[in-house]
C-alpha cells in the first residue's frame, strides 16, 4: 500500500507495530462467524462499551481495487476482559494496537476478535490499519468507472450493516458515535462526508480533505463519497444546498427545481417539528448501479439515477422525486438524530418517513393528487405483501442484521405509514403532530424503542394506545370490510360495516373512516352524502346513515382513510362495471379500478370481464395519474393471459382491441398525456401492427419523437418478440447512446433475443461471482431472461435446472444480491405441474439465504393464482 499524503503511513512499520501473537484457539469469542450481527451480541456490545468516537484516515486511488485506511477509536470499557469483537467483513488487516501497544487478534473475514484480557476498564484508544477491496454490488464503498469518459466516482451505502465493509466498526445503531474524517484524494476528485470539509490542501496530483467531528450518529447514516462530481450549488438559502452528479449526467440535472423541492421540504419539516435543520449542510449526490431509491445520510443524500430523466419529466415522475427529496429529508429528524436502538424499529423509521413526506406534499406543493399517488404506490405495496404468504407483522423481532435486510419491504414502508396514516385519523391531526414534536424533544440524539414513540402518542392524546398498538403493530393480515344496507320508501332503512379477516390472521381492527354515498345525476355518480366513524369487531351499525336516500353506489372506505381491503356489494359492482367514467372524482375512480382488478386476480372476477370494463372506459380517462395506474394494470393482466394455457386464443384479440385504441391516444395527446399512453402502447405491444409501428417509431417514420429511454424501451419490446431486425436496431442505438445506462440497455436487449440455451448461459453469467460481476449486471441480465408477457414457456425446460441451483447460488452471494437478483431465477410456468415443483423446492430448501425461502413461498403462491385465473376463464 501507498502512504497518506503528507507522510501519514497505512501500513505498520515494525518499529511502531510488532506482529501480533496469534491468538491462543481456547480465547476466540463465542460468536458465530458470518456476515451478521445478532441482537445478543450487540446487546453485550453496548453493555460494556460507551462514548464512542471514530477518527478515519483513508487514502483513495483512481485506478486501484483496493483502498487503505486507519482507524482509531476510543471509547469508555466497563467489561471484565472478555472477548470483544469488531465488524470488518472482506478485508485485510495489517495490525491491531490498544492504548499503543500492539496486541494479539484474530480475523475470520466477518469480524475482529480482541482477546480475553486484551482490554482493561476504562478509556480506550484502539488503533486498526487495514486494507479493503472496493465494492462489487453496491454495499460497503462502491467504486464505478463511467464507460461514457473513464471518470472514477465512489460511494458508499450502509445500511443495515455495512459500515463495516469500509473499515473496522461497532456497526449497530445503538453505538451512537462521533465521527472525524481525513481523505487522501487526486486532486480533481470532490470528496463529500457528513459534515463538510475544513481543510482541503494539495500537494502534486492529490489532496488531503480534513472533515470535522460530526454529531453523536449512528454507523448506518455516517458516509463518504468521492470522484469526479459536478457540483450544483445553492448559496442563498439559510442551509448550504449542495447537488451532485456525475459528469456525463449532469447535463439531465434540473436543479433549480431540485432545489425548489429541497427549500419547501425544510419550510415544512422545520415548522412541523418545531426543531430546526440540526445539521450544518444538505448535501444530494444522485450516484450510478444505486441498489435502493434513496439513502438518509447524515446530510449526504444518496439517490438512485433514475429520477434523471434522459427526456422531459412528467408530472408524476416529477411528483415522486419530489416525493423521495421528502422522505429522505424527514429522516434527519426521525432515523438520524432520533434513531431505533435495534432494527426492529426499522418500520418506524421508514413509515414515519414515507407518511411525513407526503403530507409535506400534500400541505405544502401544488400536488393535489398526492394521496391518490400514495395509495396506488405505497398502500398498494402494502395491501399485496400484506396478502401473501410471507406476510408478518408491522413489529417484530428482528434477531440479526440478516433479518433486518429482509424486512425492507411493503410491510415495513407502506403498511407502517397507513397505519400511521390511520393514527392521525383517529387522534386528529394536530394532536398527532403535537405527538411527534414531544418525542423528538426528548429524543434528540438518543435511541430509542417503540414504547418511547407511543408514550408520546398516548401522552398527546391522554389516552391509552395499548390495544391499538398491540392490534395494528404486533399482529399480521389485511382485513377487509363491505357495506351491507337495505332500503324502504327510497331511503336507507339499514346499514352497517362487515368487517372479515384471513383465517390465518383473524385479528379485526379498530379503524377510522369514512362511507361514500354515491348517486346518479345525470351521467354522473356524484356524493350525496358521507358518514364518517369508527368500525370495530365484525359488525359494526352505522345508525347516522339510517333516513338518508338510498345510493346507486356505496363506498366504505371513502377518501382512503383506513387500511383496508374493500369488498364492493353487489348494486355497487354493478353499477361500477355499467359504467366506470361516471365516477368523477380522480381517487375514488382509482380505488374503484383496484377493487375490481383485485376480484380479477383473486379469481373473483373473470380477467377477461376487467379487460371488458377497461377497454370501454379507458380512452375516456382523462386523469393521468389513473391512466397510468390503469396502464399497468393492463400490462399485468395481457401478461397473465400469455401464461394461462386456457387464453390462447383470447390473447390476439384483446392485442387487436388495446392496440388501436391505445395508437390513437397516442396521436391526439400531447406532452405528459402523449407519454403516458406511449408507454403503455410500448409494453403491451403484442402483433404485427404494433412491431411495425415501433419500427417505424424507431426510425423516425410517424413524427412523434421519442427520448432516449423510450427507444430503449421500444427496442427491448422488439427483441423479447425476436422480431427481425431487432438486434440491429439494438446494435444501433447502443452506438447512439454510449453511455452505462445505453450498455445496460444493450445487454438486456441480448438476453431478451436469446434463444434456447442461450438464455442459460446467461443466466450462468448474472449468478457467477467472478472478477467481471457486477450486481447491476446481473440485475440487467436477470431482468431480460424470461419475460412473463411473452416468454413463459422459454424457462420450461431449464425449469428443474433453475431450482437444482439454487444451495450453490445462495452460497455464493449475499442478502443484496437475492434481494435483486435470484428472486427472479424460479420457474413461473402456471400449470399444476409446476406448483408443485415449487412447493417441493420450498419445503425442501428452508436452509438457503432468507430472500431466497421468502421467495419461493411467494413465487409458489402467484403461480397457484395464475393457475386458478386460468381455471375461472376455462369456467
Amino acid at each position: 500500500m501507498r502512504k497518506l499524503l503528507f507522510g501519514l503511513s497505512l501500513v505498520l512499520a515494525a518499529a511502531c507495530t510488532p506482529e501480533p501473537t496469534p491468538m491462543p484457539e481456547q480465547q476466540l469469542d463465542a460468536r458465530v462467524a458470518g456476515g451478521f450481527l445478532t441482537q445478543a451480541d450487540a446487546a453485550y456490545r453496548k453493555s460494556v462499551i460507551a462514548n464512542p468516537a471514530y477518527s478515519l484516515a483513508l487514502e483513495l486511488d483512481r485506478d486501484e481495487n483496493t483502498y487503505g485506511g486507519r482507524i482509531e477509536i476510543s471509547f469508555d470499557y466497563s467489561g471484565d476482559g472478555a472477548p470483544l469483537t469488531l465488524d470488518f467483513n472482506g478485508g485485510q488487516v495489517q495490525g491491531v494496537s490498544i492504548n499503543g501497544e500492539a496486541v494479539a487478534f484474530e480475523y475470520n473475514r466477518y469480524f475482529i476478535t480482541l482477546p480475553a484480557g486484551a482490554i482493561s476498564a476504562g478509556a480506550t484508544s484502539l488503533q486498526i490499519d487495514y486494507s479493503q477491496n472496493y465494492s462489487q454490488d453496491g454495499a460497503g464503498l462502491y467504486r464505478y468507472v463511467d464507460p461514457a469518459d473513464s471518470r472514477v466516482y465512489l460511494y458508499s451505502d450502509f445500511e443495515p450493516y455495512d459500515a463495516n465493509r469500509m473499515f473496522p466498526h461497532f456497526d449497530q445503531p445503538d453505538l451512537k458515535a462521533r465521527y472525524t474524517l481525513q481523505v487522501s484524494a487526486p486532486r480533481d476528485w470532490q470528496v463529500v462526508s457528513t459534515t463538510r470539509e475544513a481543510e482541503v490542501s494539495s500537494k502534486g496530483e492529490r489532496s488531503l480533505w480534513r472533515f470535522p467531528v460530526t454529531e453523536p450518529i449512528s454507523s448506518y447514516v455516517f458516509s463518504l463519497h468521492a470522484g469526479e462530481y459536478v457540483v450544483f450549488e445553492d448559496k442563498d438559502f439559510r442551509y448550504p444546498l449542495r447537488l451532485f452528479a456525475r459528469k456525463s449526467m449532469a447535463q439531465y440535472v434540473e436543479a433549480d427545481e431540485w432545489f425548489e423541492m429541497t427549500r419547501v421540504g425544510f419550510d415544512y419539516f422545520d415548522e412541523y417539528f418545531q426543531l430546526p435543520y440540526p445539521f450544518v449542510k444538505y448535501d444530494q449526490l444522485l450516484v450510478p448501479d444505486y441498489n435502493s431509491g434513496a439513502m438518509e445520510n447524515v446530510a449526504a443524500v444518496t439517490f438512485k439515477e433514475t429520477f434523471l430523466q434522459r427526456g422531459e419529466s412528467t408530472r408524476r415522475q416529477r411528483l415522486s422525486l419530489a416525493s423521495v427529496i421528502f422522505h429522505e429529508m424527514a429522516h434527519m429528524w426521525f432515523g438520524d438524530v432520533t434513531t431505533m436502538a435495534w432494527w426492529n424499529g426499522l418500520w418506524l423509521n421508514e413509515s414515519f418517513a414515507t407518511y411525513m413526506a407526503n403530507l409535506a406534499l400534500a400541505n405544502a406543493t401544488d400536488y393535489d393528487e398526492t394521496w391518490q399517488e400514495f395509495f396506488m404506490g405505497k398502500k398498494n405495496w402494502a395491501y399485496t405483501e400484506d396478502q401473501q404468504v410471507t406476510t408478518h407483522p408491522i413489529e417484530l423481532p428482528v434477531a440479526n442484521t440478516a433479518d433486518a435486510f429482509t424486512n425492507f419491504d411493503g410491510i415495513t414502508y407502506g403498511k407502517g405509514a397507513s397505519a400511521l396514516k390511520q393514527l392521525a385519523a383517529l387522534l386528529g391531526e394536530d394532536v398527532f403532530r403535537q405527538g411527534v414534536r414531544d418525542y423528538l424533544a426528548a429524543n434528540a440524539w438518543k435511541n430509542t424503542e417503540l414504547e418511547d414513540f407511543m408514550g408520546a402518542m398516548s401522552k398527546a392524546a391522554n389516552q391509552d394506545l395499548g390495544d391499538w398498538t398491540q392490534r395494528w403493530l404486533y399482529q399480521a393480515g389485511l382485513n377487509s370490510i363491505e357495506a351491507s344496507f337495505s332500503c324502504e320508501s327510497g331511503k336507507i332503512s339499514q346499514m352497517a360495516l362487515l368487517q372479515s379477516a384471513p383465517e390465518d390472521y383473524p385479528t379485526l381492527r379498530q379503524q377510522r373512516t369514512q362511507i361514500g354515498l354515491f348517486s346518479r345525476q345525470e351521467d354522473s355518480l356524484v356524493v350525496t352524502d358521507t358518514v364518517a366513524l369508527i368500525f370495530d369487531g365484525v359488525r359494526t351499525e352505522v345508525t347516522d346513515a339510517v333516513g338518508l336516500p338510498c345510493p346507486d353506489f356505496v363506498y366504505p372506505n371513502y377518501e382512503d382513510w383506513a387500511y383496508i381491503k374493500v369488498r364492493l356489494d353487489d348494486q355497487s359492482i354493478a353499477a361500477a362495471r355499467a359504467d366506470m367514467n361516471a365516477l368523477k372524482d380522480p381517487m375514488q375512480r382509482t380505488m374503484t379500478w383496484y377493487d375490481l382488478f383485485t376480484m380479477a386476480l383473486d379469481a373473483e372476477l373473470p380477467l377477461t370481464d376487467y379487460l371488458n370494463i377497461l377497454a370501454e372506459n379507458l380512452p375516456s380517462e382523462k386523469n393521468l395519474s389513473t391512466a397510468s395506474d390503469l396502464l399497468d394494470n393492463l400490462r399485468s393482466g395481457m401478461s397473465y393471459l400469455n401464461q394461462v394455457p386456457q387464453s390462447a386464443q383470447l390473447l390476439p384479440l384483446y392485442a387487436d382491441t388495446f392496440e388501436p385504441m391505445l395508437w390513437q391516444l397516442v396521436q391526439t395527446s400531447a406532452g405528459d398525456a402523449r407519454r403516458t399512453w406511449l408507454g403503455g402502447y410500448i409494453d403491451v405491444a403484442n402483433n404485427e401492427r404494433a412491431f411495425t409501428r415501433l419500427e417505424s417509431l424507431l426510425r423516425d417514420k410517424t413524427g412523434i419523437e421519442l427520448d432516449q429511454d423510450q427507444r430503449w424501451r421500444a427496442i427491448h419490446k422488439l427483441n423479447e418478440f425476436n422480431r427481425p431486425n431487432s438486434a440491429e436496431l439494438a446494435r444501433a442505438e447502443a452506438q447512439r447512446d454510449n453511455s452505462s445506462i445505453g450498455q445496460e440497455n444493450a445487454v438486456r436487449a441480448k438476453v431478451l433475443a436469446a434463444p434456447g440455451e442461450e438464455k442459460w448461459a446467461w443466466m450462468q453469467r448474472a449468478v457467477a461471482r467472478d472478477d467481471q460481476y457486477t450486481l447491476q449486471r446481473s440485475r440487467t441480465i436477470q431482468r431480460g431472461l424470461f419475460p412473463y408477457s411473452s416468454q413463459r414457456q422459454l424457462a420450461a425446460p431449464f425449469a428443474d435446472r433453475m431450482i437444482t441451483q439454487l444451495p450453490e447460488v445462495s452460497e455464493r452471494h449475499e442478502d443484496v444480491f437475492h434481494k435483486n437478483v435470484t428472486r427472479g431465477l424460479f420457474p413461473r410456468l402456471c400449470n399444476v405441474e409446476n406448483v408443485a415443483r415449487l412447493k417441493q423446492a420450498s419445503a425442501k430448501l428452508t436452509d438457503l439465504n432468507p430472500f431466497i425461502v421468502r421467495a419461493l413461498k411467494i413465487a409458489v403462491q402467484y403461480d397457484q393464482r395464475c393457475v386458478d385465473i386460468g381455471a375461472l376463464l376455462a369456467r
